[in-house]
């Protein structure tokens, strides 16, 4: 069975790495339509990259620790998830 054009991969992907809200609702909205262990997988990236997007929201000086701290626990979730 052949997926729509917004449930495959490489589109889900790009619209998590783009544009993290949106890529996010795709992944949630539409669970029912993911196996469950793509969908944990997406759901692990989708909420990487919001937390790396809303950093930008953060002051200056709260920023690069953020980051670290959002991709030591991305590390984390998805060396857990295999």
């Amino acid at each position: 069975m052949k997926r729509k054009w917004y449930l495959r991969p490489v589109v889900v992907i790009v619209l998590i790495v783009i544009a993290p809200p949106i890529g996010y609702l795709n992944v949630f909205l539409n669970r029912g339509k993911f196996e469950p262990n793509e969908r944990l997988g997406y759901l692990a990236v989708a909420t990487i990259f919001a937390a790396l997007w809303l950093t930008k929201f953060l002051p200056h000086v709260w920023r690069i620790p953020a980051i670290i701290v959002v991709a030591l626990c991305g590390i984390y979730l998805l060396g857990k998830s295999k």
